[in-house]
């Protein structure tokens, strides 16, 4: 084979006689075409990637991705029809699962799952149920390099009891992908709140991530200044932590819910961890730096996504779409004003592709974010 067709099908996976447009383009039903594939009718895929230690061992049970080894490399071949079959998070377990037992590099489970995602015509939301098994009803949320995480923290009174009762907790309203709680302290003991943000930040090894503080600001009455540094970070993991994983317990005698951030050094063993939690919940019933820290329960931890709106860092919630991103980033009330100078870019292999849409009908508007998306709507006027 031609070493030019090789590079096409390293990089591109669909062959090499036929080279698509180099632009993600939506379609009927949010399907979205990524760059290479010619059709949004397109059901299968084959692409090329490093793997000098695969097994066959490591193959999932049915089609949905199959492999066949060449020396170094495997060829893998995708199924969009039998992929979109498979349960929530399944993509996820699947790589992480293959990861571990060493048939991909350390810390590219991911990436690989993206690049299967990447390689035939889906919906983004179609996408994102694949790559997370996270949810409410399943107990807790995935964080990773697009999660931006909102910490906010009471301020107390000087000579104020900081375990003061609460006085109410909810009402608990939620989704599939949000769970939002009211908690109402005494006034007689807080007087403010700190708000702090964090981001995740690849680690030196390429394995996994650190938090890295962004910015925290306090507000008491109507006065508002930036601090350097938050009350207390709550993520003081041990050096060992790349993955980590927002785990929620509901406690229904008082209609509470407590917060445990999990981390582990793969992301094989943040599922075991996990497990463990759920079938004995004292194994975190104090905070350790080893395995996980437990929030309290006056302090919520809120996690988003990071999209990039008009050149600005927007954080979005989980699961959000292009509508909701565009409201964030002040821009108009009615989204579709911005319909005709409205721009959306979305990764693809590390860099960012533009997104074709006809511009008569809204249906961009209602598309899922994965995180690192850019969007811009230059020379709308109100």
């Amino acid at each position: 084979m031609p070493r030019r067709c090789q590079l096409l099908l390293l990089l591109l996976s669909t062959g090499c006689a036929v080279r698509g447009p180099q632009t993600w383009r939506l379609g009927n039903a949010l399907i979205l075409t990524p760059p290479g594939v010619k059709s949004p009718d397109a059901s299968q895929a084959v692409f090329v990637a490093a793997a000098p230690h695969w097994r066959g061992a490591c193959e999932p049970p049915d089609n949905a991705v199959t492999f066949r080894k060449r020396a170094k490399r495997i060829r893998v071949k995708v199924d969009r029809d039998v992929l979109g079959k498979r349960p929530v998070g399944w993509l996820a377990d699947w790589t992480a699962a293959a990861e571990a037992q060493g048939c991909l590099p350390q810390g590219t489970g991911l990436e690989f799952a993206m690049r299967i995602l990447d390689s035939v015509p889906l919906n983004p939301a179609e996408a994102y149920r694949l790559l997370h098994s996270s949810s409410v009803v399943k107990g807790y949320t995935d964080l990773g390099l697009e999660t931006r995480l909102q910490v906010v923290t009471p301020i107390y009174r000087d000579g104020a009891d900081p375990n003061a009762p609460i006085t109410q907790i909810g009402p608990t309203t939620g989704t599939d992908y949000s769970l939002w709680v009211t908690v109402q302290m005494p006034e007689s003991a807080q007087y403010g709140v700190e708000t702090a943000w964090y981001r995740f930040a690849p680690r030196a090894d390429h394995n996994g991530a650190t938090i890295v503080l962004i910015s925290a600001e306090r507000r008491i009455g109507n006065q508002t200044q930036q601090a350097p540094a938050p009350i207390a970070n709550p993520f003081q993991f041990a050096p060992s932590a790349a993955f980590y994983r927002l785990y929620y317990k509901a406690d229904l005698a008082d209609n509470s819910v407590t917060e445990i951030m999990i981390a582990a050094p793969t992301r094989a063993e943040l599922d075991r961890r996990t497990e463990l939690l759920r079938t004995d919940l004292s194994l975190c019933s104090q905070s350790d730096p080893e395995l996980c820290m437990v929030i309290p329960r006056r302090v919520a931890v809120n996690p988003f996504q990071a999209v990039t709106v008009n050149g600005a860092e927007v954080r979005v919630p989980v699961n959000a779409t292009i509508r909701s991103a565009i409201a964030q980033g002040h821009g108009p009330r009615n989204a579709e004003a911005v319909l005709a100078q409205l721009a959306v870019w979305k990764p693809f292999a590390g860099k960012l592709k533009p997104v074709e849409f006809d511009r008569s009908k809204p249906d961009i508007l209602n598309l899922t974010l994965l995180g690192g998306e850019s969007i811009s709507w230059v020379g709308y006027h109100k």
